[in-house]
């Protein structure tokens, strides 16, 4: 169901989970049997379940192995069969089975009532996300550069309740991951044209950029004493016990049916939390963004803010091997900066989709995407290499530099607002998705 108005996504393309449309896309043979894997990373296929063991193949991703031994595991292997008939095992975080690519072909996509949908709005360089679910919708961040932003923040969201009526111009919570304008700048349009449910903030009321958390804070506390707000610190995170931080607050949203789950992977540093960390990783207020995880049945998002170097090896070092960070769709930490995107924090995610957030490289003005080097090619040659998913091919411009900017073909499913405008993905509870391109 598209939006109406300016802002209906006039293009569809259809990024499935399926063994016709993923595996045609790199060329491999398809039968639908469920004792398959699909090979989703690179891996190493070895004659034992021990990784110093010889290796017999090197799989290319999509590639079919036979399932064997009923789907019994040895030390996180799977025994499999060659497609030349020789048996081997393979680590199983780097496959999946058959029947979770579910979806025979696009006339198949996510439908009915129980669909998550994930509009990453393009506000130019910022981030907003409107996270749409069957019975409920919330937003993460609410950014953008300047005033023209809100206006189209404001706009999208007008539109939106004008088609979900029965919310009633109602946000069950708005989160902002971290006090910078390019993400928290709308927040008094919120609160005057729309009613929030609950607040959720990392607590860092002070720093560049904090000056709309300052007022959010004021408002709620003077104002509207009513409403939940959660400033989330790391301490708080912590002693939830490594499963990430939820409750009433930080998860309001219960659907019939599908219930939703929110939770919050990291909060707010104080000092005292992060002693290993440099003066100017500790001042940088990037890497003390709330990272979001949401989990609609089996599909999965991550939404990592602003998320930095020293935040991410600390959210590797809690949740890399917890399978915390293991999401379907990521939106890209810090609008595919060069600082926001690492190998091993990609290999943690092993995401089949991924979505930038930042400005077009055309605007030429203080705070763009043009000015910082939105989003940078090393960034965007670790996520085209990371996804595991294809899109229909495009040329993107992406930076090499601060205001310098070159031609890549993109083919794999890495999205972003300057490129696409705003992208919607949407997902079923069996974690079937599809994208949706404003153009």
């Amino acid at each position: 169901m598209d939006l109406p108005g300016e802002l209906a996504v006039r293009n569809v393309f259809h990024i499935l989970f399926s063994g016709i449309a993923f595996l045609a896309a790199f060329a491999v043979p398809w039968s639908a049997d469920a004792q398959d894997l699909v090979v989703t990373r690179n891996v190493t296929v070895r004659a034992n379940p021990l990784s110093t063991s010889p290796r017999l193949h090197f799989p290319a991703i999509g590639e079919r192995l036979v399932l064997l031994d009923d789907g019994r595991q040895e030390r996180g292997y799977y025994h499999v069969r060659l497609g030349d008939g020789r048996v081997g095992w393979v680590y199983r975080t780097y496959v999946k089975r058959a029947d979770e690519f579910a979806l025979e072909s696009a006339d198949t996509a996510p439908s009915g009532p129980d669909q998550v949908k994930v509009h990453y709005i393009d506000v130019d360089q910022g981030n907003a996300t409107l996270v749409e679910f069957p019975c409920a919708a919330i937003l993460i961040d609410a950014g953008g550069r300047d005033p023209v932003a809100t206006g189209l923040l404001t706009r999208y969201l007008d539109s939106f309740f004008a088609r979900r009526t029965d919310l009633q111009r109602r946000l069950a919570a708005v989160y902002v991951t971290h006090t910078h304008v390019d993400h928290n700048t709308a927040l008094g349009a919120l609160v005057y044209n729309y009613k929030i449910g609950a607040y959720i903030d990392n607590g860092r009321l002070f720093g560049s950029g904090s000056k709309d958390a300052v007022w959010m804070a004021a408002y709620i506390r003077d104002v509207t004493p009513a409403m939940p707000r959660a400033a989330v610190l790391e301490r708080d995170v912590r002693a939830s016990g490594g499963q990430g931080l939820a409750g009433p607050v930080i998860d309001p949203v219960a659907c019939p049916g599908v219930d939703p789950q929110i939770r919050v992977l990291t909060g707010g540093r104080e000092r005292s939390d992060n002693s290993q960390w440099s003066k100017d990783d500790y001042d940088n207020g990037n890497n003390h963004s709330v990272v979001i995880r949401i989990d609609y049945g089996k599909a999965s998002f991550l939404f990592p803010g602003d998320l930095e170097n020293a935040g991410i090896a600390d959210a590797l070092t809690r949740y890399a091997e917890t399978g915390l960070l293991d999401t379907d769709v990521v939106e890209v930490s810090h609008h595919g900066a060069d600082n926001g995107t690492t190998a091993p924090f990609l290999a943690a995610i092993s995401p089949d989709i991924a979505v930038i957030s930042m400005g077009p490289e055309g605007v030429r003005q203080d705070w763009s995407a043009y000015q910082y080097g939105h989003p940078r090619i090393a960034s965007v040659r670790l996520l085209r290499d990371a996804v595991h998913l294809s899109r229909p091919a495009k040329h993107v411009r992406v930076a090499n530099a601060m205001r310098s900017f070159e031609t890549m073909r993109m083919d794999k499913a890495v999205f972003g607002t300057g490129w696409d405008g705003t992208v919607i993905v949407t997902a079923d509870a069996q974690g079937r998705f599809a994208v949706k391109t404003e153009h």
